[in-house]
C-alpha cells in the first residue's frame, strides 16, 4: 500500500498518481462502472445510523492494487472489496461494489454516494476531517530474489544497494534521509529507483535492475505468494501505519464500522478474509474508531 506524509498527498496508486487533500487511498484511478457484486442481506446483528438504515450501501472498488482491489478477469476481488462485502452480513444489509477513481471515491464519501472508502491510511491529520476505523496493521519491508543475499536486519545494511519504489511513495524520503546518513558513515549510497507502479517496481528486481524493491509487507506478500518460490521478504521493518476505512466525521456510520468489523473477528469471518490473500501477519484483533496513529506495530 502506498501512503503519503504531507497534508495535500501525492498518492501513488498501482498505474496513477493523484493529489488529494487529507485522504490518501490504496488503488488506482479506473473508468466507474454499475456496481458489479453484493453482499448478504441475512438478519442483522449491528444497527446502522438512521441516516444510511433505508439507503443502498455501495462502496468504491478502486482497482488496480492487489491485494487491496483488483480485477481478475471482469471480478472484483481483493482484502478492501471482500471486507466491504463482508460487512453486509452484520448489517443484514447488501453492500454492492462499483469499480470508480481516486477522485470520485472521495467525493463520494462527502456527498453520500458511498458510505466509506476502504484502504486509508490512518493520521491524526486525517482524523480532523474523517471517521476512521482500522483493518490492517501494516509496515513496510523489502523484497529481493529467493536467489540473491539477504538484506540484512537494520536501516545501515540497505548502504549501497539499488532499491526500486513506485514514484512519490513516501518510503523514498526514508530512503533518502538513510542514504544520507550511509555516506556520512563514509558508505555508499543508496541507489534509488523510482517506477510508475509496483509492477514495474517489482520487475526492476527480477531483471536484476534493483537489489530489491520495497512496498507495505501487505502488498510484497500478496506478490510473493503469486510466484512461489522466486522472491523472499525481509530487510528491516519500518513505517508502521494503520490501514483503514474513513467515513463522513460525525455520521455514525464510523460506530456501525468498527462494530461489524468485530463481528466480522468473532465469527472468523474477518481472518478467512485475510487468509485468502495471505496477510493473516496483519490482522487486527479489535476495531476501535479514531484510533491513536502511533499504535501501529504495537
Amino acid at each position: 500500500m502506498i501512503h503519503s506524509t504531507t497534508p495535500a498527498r501525492l498518492v501513488t496508486a498501482g498505474i496513477g498518481t493523484v493529489a488529494i487533500a487529507g485522504l490518501a487511498l490504496v488503488g488506482c484511478s479506473s473508468t466507474p462502472s454499475t456496481p458489479t457484486a453484493t453482499g448478504t442481506t441475512a438478519a442483522p446483528s449491528v444497527s446502522l445510523p438512521s441516516e444510511w438504515a433505508n439507503e443502498d450501501l455501495v462502496a468504491p472498488a478502486v482497482v488496480g492494487y492487489p491485494p487491496y482491489a483488483y480485477l481478475d478477469g471482469s471480478d472484483i476481488k481483493g482484502i478492501s472489496t471482500d471486507l466491504a462485502v463482508a460487512l453486509g452480513g452484520p448489517w443484514g444489509k447488501t453492500v454492492t461494489l462499483k469499480q470508480d477513481s481516486f477522485e470520485n471515491a472521495v467525493l463520494g464519501v462527502d456527498n453520500g454516494t458511498y458510505f466509506g472508502v476502504f484502504g486509508a491510511d490512518i493520521t491524526a491529520d486525517r482524523e480532523a476531517t474523517y471517521d476512521q476505523v482500522p483493518f490492517l496493521d501494516d509496515h513496510y519491508e523489502f523484497m529481493s530474489l529467493a536467489s540473491g543475499t539477504a538484506l540484512g536486519t537494520t536501516m545501515d545494511d540497505l548502504c549501497g544497494l539499488k532499491i526500486s519504489v513506485v514514484a512519490a511513495d513516501s518510503a523514498i524520503p526514508v530512503l533518502q534521509d538513510q542514504s544520507t546518513t550511509c555516506t556520512a558513515a563514509g558508505k555508499s549510497a543508496i541507489q534509488i529507483l523510482t517506477f510508475a507502479d509496483q509492477g514495474a517496481a517489482t520487475l526492476a528486481v527480477t531483471s536484476k535492475q534493483a537489489d530489491a524493491t520495497t512496498a507495505t509487507v501487505t502488498n510484497l506478500a500478496y506478490i510473493s505468494s503469486q510466484a512461489t518460490g522466486q522472491f523472499q521478504i525481509g530487510g528491516p521493518k519500518y513505517q508502521y501505519v494503520l490501514i483503514g476505512i474513513s467515513v463522513k466525521k460525525g455520521t455514525g456510520m464510523a460506530e456501525a464500522i468498527a462494530d461489524g468489523i468485530n463481528a466480522l473477528i468473532a465469527d472468523g469471518g474477518y481472518q478467512q478474509i485475510l487468509k485468502t490473500y495471505g496477510v493473516e501477519a496483519d490482522a487486527i484483533t479489535e476495531a476501535t474508531v479514531n484510533p491513536d496513529p502511533s499504535t501501529a506495530g504495537q
